[in-house]
């Protein structure tokens, strides 16, 4: 009887991610860690188990979808808009000053400030998966410094936009035509604006015949998340950002728990596969051939980002706590700044080389944020930080 290769290759996925996660659990380490290290072993640099890199990122990105579409059904609005001040003058300032710092770490090196730029943009974005990942497992999403971080991440997939205009005109490649930027920009906010309508009203209600069965809800429900998110990506905007006001308008109708009950072991498959190709982008070969350089730009992307968001979070008003942890949620590079680098290389502001340091490190700070977060906590309970506020 013939065999599909496909299944053995998902049988050693599924079997390596299990004791992966086993001994995540075993040492307290969350599930997050023992997908991106599946993925290293089973990747290009392990056993090369998996050879179609390209696919399993395609089939991630799902997963990246739907794990804002679930944030959207989770997330406060209400709560989410007191913290207006954190979300949109705390994101601008952390960029900014990403950039200058970068633009002056590139000169020193005898780089131009058009390089400086582009790296300031990349490690100014978290990762929206990862963070809310992490938020998810620890149940502190709905804290204040769950809400302050979404509302930075939210602001940052707006972001990526302006910065993928700026970057092109930047670089040798073609500018983005006005025409695409008015679309994109009158999409947006039209999108937004009917989603709050929407809210307002209360005038969503999916008829019950269109929920017959659990297939019926299943598809239904994968139907709202990737044709919400499809509109914003064809507008523009970020897909993810589609289907986070998809999950919005859904929390405030009374759709929610259907939702919620029938496509969650589906956004569990997609998100483990985003983890996956995450770990396949760990090149071990180049990481032992300049690993000082590659672990010190990640350390000091992590203390950089790390201290700029104390800084910004502290200037806003914030406690030393919320801040310090914050910042711990926020220190990595995110998703996104993959698009940003290939953005980069396309438009010839950095070569093969540094493309290739500049993914290993993302890929190192996506892998290893969740450790970090848990050295900011232990050294926030050492210094008493955690303290603060009953003091």
């Amino acid at each position: 009887m013939y065999l599909d290769p496909v299944i053995p290759i998902i049988t050693i996925v599924l079997f390596f991610s299990m004791l992966m996660a086993y001994v995540a659990m075993r040492v307290k380490l969350p599930i997050v860690v023992a997908y991106i290290l599946t993925g290293v072993l089973l990747g290009p640099s392990g056993f090369a188990v998996i050879e179609d890199h390209g696919l399993v990122t395609r089939i991630g990105e799902i997963g990246v979808i739907m794990l804002l579409f679930f944030v959207g059904l989770e997330v406060s609005i209400p709560r989410l808009l007191e913290g207006w001040k954190i979300a949109f003058i705390g994101t601008s300032a952390q960029v900014v000053v990403s950039v200058l710092a970068c633009i002056v770490l590139a000169l020193l090196f005898d780089m131009s400030w058009q390089q400086g730029v582009l790296f300031g943009f990349i490690i100014s974005l978290s990762s929206t998966a990862v963070v809310l990942k992490m938020l998810q497992d620890s149940g502190e999403i709905e804290l204040p410094l769950g809400q302050n971080a979404l509302g930075v991440l939210l602001v940052q997939d707006l972001m990526i936009i302006p910065m993928m205009v700026i970057l092109s005109m930047l670089g040798n490649g073609d500018e983005t035509p006005v025409s695409a930027l008015v679309i994109q920009v009158t999409g947006g906010l039209g999108v937004i604006g009917f989603v709050i309508w929407l809210m307002r009203t209360g005038r969503f209600h999916i008829p019950d015949v269109l929920l017959g069965s659990d297939e019926h809800r299943i598809m239904l429900g994968l139907l709202l998340c990737l044709g919400s998110a499809s509109l914003t990506g064809w507008l523009g905007l970020s897909p993810a950002l589609g289907a986070f006001l998809a999950g919005v308008v859904l929390a405030s109708s009374d759709q929610f728990e259907w939702v919620h009950e029938h496509l969650g072991p589906v956004y569990t498959i997609f998100m483990a596969m985003f983890f996956l190709s995450i770990g396949m982008l760990v090149d071990l070969d180049y990481l032992l051939a300049h690993v000082g350089i590659v672990i010190g730009a990640t350390l000091l992307v992590f203390l950089f980002n790390a201290g700029s968001n104390v800084f910004v979070m502290r200037a806003l008003g914030e406690d030393w706590e919320s801040s310090l942890l914050t910042a711990g949620l926020l220190s990595q590079i995110g998703e996104f700044s993959f698009l940003l680098a290939a953005i980069g290389l396309h438009v010839a502001l950095i070569d093969e080389p540094l493309h290739s340091l500049t993914v290993l490190v993302i890929a190192l700070t996506l892998m290893l944020s969740p450790i970090w977060l848990m050295l900011i906590k232990r050294f926030a309970r050492m210094h008493g930080v955690t303290k603060e506020k009953q003091s």
